[in-house]
Formats: C-alpha cells, sequence, structure tokens
C-alpha cells in the first residue's frame, strides 16, 4: 500500500495540474507554474548523472517507451501544458547545439522557479528576484572562467575519459565507448578536425550491445543494388557519384523567350530504326568513361536510369545503387573521396573514388536487422566519415543508445575546439555555490536573496547527483565544500585527475536555465483562446 501511494503522490496531480489549470489557478500563473516546475523537478532529478534511472512512457494501448532522456519525457507533458512545451522547445536547441547538458538544464530551471516561489512568500517582489538572478548568473560566468583550465592537447586516454561519462558504467557499454573513440580518432586523424555530422550512426534490433561495430565507410541503408546479375561483393573497386539520370530526354526543352519548338517527324520504319540506333549510341557513349577509367561501383541519386544502360552497365561487370539521398552521397564522397557529378557525360578520372570494398546485404538476414542496405568501405588512412552500427535486443534500448552516442559525438566536438574545462560530478556546482554564499554576504539587500536562492538551486542539483551515484548527498557535499580550494588547485594542475565537464556546456546551461526562469518569473496571467459555438441550419459549430 505504500508504494501504491508513493506512485500516486507525483503522477497524478501533475496530470491533474496539467488538465485543469483554470479551476485552481485562476489569476495566479505563476502559482500553476510553480506547481508543474515542482513535480518536473522530482520527475527529473533521477535522470541526472551515469547511474540515472529509466522512465516508462505508456502513450497508448500498444504504444510505449523505456527512456532516460530528458526530450522523451517532455515530448509527452507538452501536449497539455505551455510551460513544459517552452522546456521542450528550449531543451531540444540546447541539444543541437552542444550536445549535453539538457537534464542539467531542466533540474536547474525548475529549482530557479522553486526558489523564486520562497522569496515571492517573504514578501519579494518580481523585479528583486529578477535583479538577484541577474547578478548571481553574471557573477557565475565570472567565476567559471577562472576556474577553467586550458588543455591544449587531449590524449587518447582523456578523450575516452570525455566519452565514458555520456554511458553508464556497465561493463557491456565498454564495447560503445571503445567503438566510439576509434571512431572519433579516425576522423581526426584524416580530417583533422571532427564534425559529428561525419559520424554516420545506424541501429538495428536483434543481437546484443557487444554485436555493435565500427565501419569506416557508410551504410545505405534500405538500399539494394538494381540489376540481380551485377556484382554483389567486390573489393578494391573505383566508385562514381553522379547526380542526374542516365537516359534519353524525348520531351525537348523549350525556349519561351525565342518561342523555339523542336519536334521529330518519322514516316517509315527506317526512320524508327535510325533513331532507336541514334539512342542507342547516344547511351553507349554516357557510359564508355566509366568502362575505360575501370568503375565498378556507380551510385545515383536520381533513380531514372534506361534500362539498355543498366543491361550495358551489368555486361561490363559495374554495379549500380540508385535513390541514394544526398546525406549518404555526402557521406560516400568523404569516406571514398568521389565528387558528385552532375551529369555522367562530365565525369572525369579525378572525380572518381576509392572503396577498399562494398557489398549488399540482403533483405531477410537476422544478423543485420532484416533490411537490405549497402556497405561501402573506404581507404582507413584517408576516409574522413565513418559509421558505427549499434545493436540492441529492442527498440526503445536501441534508440536510448542512439542517444547517447550522438550527445558524446556533439559534446567531444566541443570540448576540441574550446579545449576549456571546469570539474565536474557537481564539483562546479559546489564551487559556484560557496561563491555565491559569500558574495551575497557583501552585497547585503534583497538582490542578496535572490543570489542566495541561485546558490541553492546549484547546491540542490549538486546533491540529487550525488544521491543518484548512491552516495550520502549532504555528506559528500560537506566533504567537497570543505577541501574546495585543493581540488581547484589539483585540477588547475591536471584536469583529468577529476570527471571534466566542457567549459561550454556550463555555461550554456547556466545562461538558458536563466532565461528560461526568467520568462516563467515574468508571467502573470495566462490567457486562454474560448471556443464559441454558433448555431447555423440546426448544427452546433466551434470556432
Amino acid at each position: 500500500m505504500r508504494s501504491h501511494k508513493r506512485v500516486q503522490k507525483y503522477s497524478p496531480d501533475l496530470i491533474n495540474v496539467i488538465r485543469h489549470p483554470k479551476a485552481k489557478y485562476f489569476r495566479r500563473a505563476f502559482d500553476y507554474n510553480f506547481e508543474i516546475a515542482k513535480h518536473l523537478n522530482d520527475i527529473f532529478k533521477d535522470l541526472l548523472g551515469p547511474k540515472r534511472r529509466s522512465k516508462l512512457i505508456i502513450k497508448g494501448s500498444d504504444e510505449y517507451k523505456v527512456t532516460s532522456d530528458v526530450l522523451d519525457v517532455l515530448e509527452v507533458l507538452k501536449e497539455n501544458n505551455p510551460f513544459c512545451k517552452i522546456l521542450y522547445e528550449e531543451a531540444e536547441n540546447l541539444r543541437k547545439t552542444i550536445g549535453d547538458g539538457v537534464t542539467s538544464y531542466v533540474i536547474l530551471t525548475t529549482n530557479l522557479i522553486i526558489g523564486a516561489k520562497k522569496l515571492f512568500d517573504t514578501g519579494l517582489k518580481h523585479v528583486d528576484v529578477l535583479s538577484g538572478y541577474s547578478v548571481a548568473l553574471n557573477k557565475s560566468l565570472e567565476i567559471l572562467d577562472k576556474i577553467a583550465v586550458k588543455k591544449d592537447f587531449v590524449s587518447q586516454d582523456e578523450m575516452k575519459t570525455l566519452i565514458k561519462i555520456h554511458f553508464p558504467e556497465e561493463e557491456t557499454f565498454k564495447h560503445i565507448v571503445n567503438i566510439l573513440h576509434e571512431a572519433i580518432s579516425v576522423i581526426l586523424n584524416n580530417a583533422g578536425q571532427l564534425d559529428p555530422d561525419n559520424i554516420q550512426v545506424i541501429g538495428f534490433e536483434g543481437g546484443d550491445i557487444s554485436d555493435s561495430k565500427l565501419i569506416i565507410g557508410t551504410v545505405l541503408y534500405n538500399n539494394f543494388i538494381t540489376h540481380m546479375n551485377m556484382p554483389h561483393n567486390l573489393e578494391n573497386v573505383k566508385v562514381a557519384l553522379i547526380k542526374q539520370p542516365i537516359m534519353v530526354n524525348k520531351k525537348w526543352p523549350v525556349s519561351r523567350i525565342a518561342g523555339i519548338k523542336a519536334e521529330i517527324s518519322i514516316i517509315s520504319a527506317t526512320d524508327l530504326k535510325r533513331v532507336k540506333e541514334f539512342e542507342k549510341e547516344f547511351l553507349e557513349s554516357k557510359i564508355r568513361k566509366l568502362v575505360n577509367y575501370n568503375v565498378r561501383l556507380l551510385l545515383s541519386e536520381s533513380k531514372d536510369i534506361d534500362d539498355y544502360v543498366l543491361s550495358l552497365l551489368e555486361k561490363h561487370g559495374i554495379a549500380v545503387v540508385r535513390r541514394i539521398t544526398k546525406e549518404e552521397s555526402r557521406l560516400v564522397s568523404l569516406s571514398t573521396g568521389a565528387k558528385l557529378v552532375p551529369d555522367i557525360s562530365m565525369i572525369s578520372e579525378s572525380d572518381l573514388g576509392f572503396a577498399k570494398s562494398f557489398m549488399e546485404i540482403k533483405q531477410g538476414m537476422r544478423k543485420y536487422g532484416g533490411k537490405s542496405h549497402i556497405i561501402v568501405e573506404g581507404d582507413p588512412q584517408k576516409a574522413k566519415s565513418c559509421c558505427i552500427i549499434l545493436r540492441a535486443g529492442s527498440e526503445p534500448i536501441l534508440n536510448d543508445i542512439k542517444s547517447s552516442v550522438r550527445r558524446a559525438i556533439r559534446t567531444i566536438t566541443i570540448a576540441l575546439k574550446s579545449r576549456l574545462f571546469v570539474p565536474g560530478a557537481g564539483i562546479t556546482e559546489l564551487v559556484l555555490h560557496k561563491a555565491l554564499s559569500d558574495y551575497a554576504r557583501t552585497i547585503g539587500g534583497k538582490k542578496a536573496l535572490g543570489v542566495e536562492e541561485f546558490s541553492r538551486a546549484l547546491y540542490n542539483m549538486s546533491t540529487a547527483l550525488f544521491y543518484n551515484l548512491g552516495m550520502d548527498p549532504f555528506a559528500m557535499a560537506s566533504k567537497i565544500v570543505s577541501r574546495i580550494h585543493e581540488i581547484i588547485n589539483d585540477f588547475s594542475l591536471n584536469p583529468f585527475k577529476y570527471i571534466p565537464d566542457v567549459l561550454e556546456v556550463k555555461k550554456q546551461v547556466i545562461r538558458k536555465s536563466w532565461e528560461t526562469a526568467v520568462m516563467i518569473i515574468r508571467i502573470k496571467d495566462i490567457i486562454y483562446k474560448h471556443r464559441i459555438r454558433v448555431k447555423i441550419g440546426g448544427k452546433s459549430i466551434e470556432s
């Protein structure tokens, strides 16, 4: 019975508040948003850190999702509540820009709103609260710049440490960490810089996480070799990329300016035969360069390739794959060195790429998820893109791993660009908490109360992380605060002695949390669009 009450403590109250705000919170918009923030804080603080818990989202009788991603939970709640929609949109923008920090953003935002409610209850106006929060924000960014350490060179072991932060500590995820580390190393060695869009991440259901693998190349998902007699598995081949169709254009273009229209008049079988022969010669001339350059794989963005051309290519042992997407074309160009050519007649030998191997995995093979696709592997010494194939037993687990991999790639990209780090694992939040608390005593007045609440919000976020790690949160926080100067000195000498966080991520999280909290605190009234019923011809119409 106790566990039943504990489950009922949050979810029904949250749903009732979301669905029926007008009945209880009429003309009290902040009280309504405060109740939402309090419930969201209880829901999301379990998702913080590497030992986070998961949430089971039930969307319908047959649709469910197990996730530890904040965006998945907010996506469900945003349908009924504008505050949840604001959080979802800001969190999504944060994920696109810096990759990580979404959970911290939501928890810090809700903590700031809860702190503002405490200040309102003491009689402070929203102007006083906002001015205190603004002072605390500027001071926090200033402190972060002071404690940040620049690391000009990140070793392989240090890069692996940055990757491990985004995955649970179970033994099965070490394989994913090693694959991702190898993928990043290959791109950095060959391209000189890391672009998160150059790492293709594909998941297939079935198998185990340990079956995941790295391919130095591109996977053309849900595609196939056009002709069954074409080669389906080759090694060390030249690759050509084209954009336009290979066929005879029977609709001749008309000049609108000059008003010229071309027509072909056929009055005998001999004329028809001559036209057909001309078309064949025209098509043969188009593919003659491919044969002369010894091309064995032709990839086309268009689906229109003449049947006669396909038969000629099949005779010369050239495999053809049609309908590849623009993104797949870009990745193939990076992995093989092939250049996208508008028309096949414009191709030159310098436009060709090299594939170490390519093979078609036919539909129905359980090992590759029951989908037909093409694997094009490039030269490991020159390829500037790669593909991570993830495997898992079910779709929810697979989606969770894919989300973690993409977050890790974006965060490491920012880390390698800025190379500025601050202490992680809740230490930075406690540093800011202590510094802001000391600063609040020096300024005095109403602003000091806002600064103290800002510091308390950071403290609550760090204790939530310690709780998820299985520690005594308050004892751990006290221990770190007592050794804060020693930790900062050690971190300045060796940032990777502790778990590091990227400075830019911390700054963006704190800045975005402040912006959202200020927006919510300023809202005074909630205005609803009322539905008007009009009777026309005996029928009731809502508008």
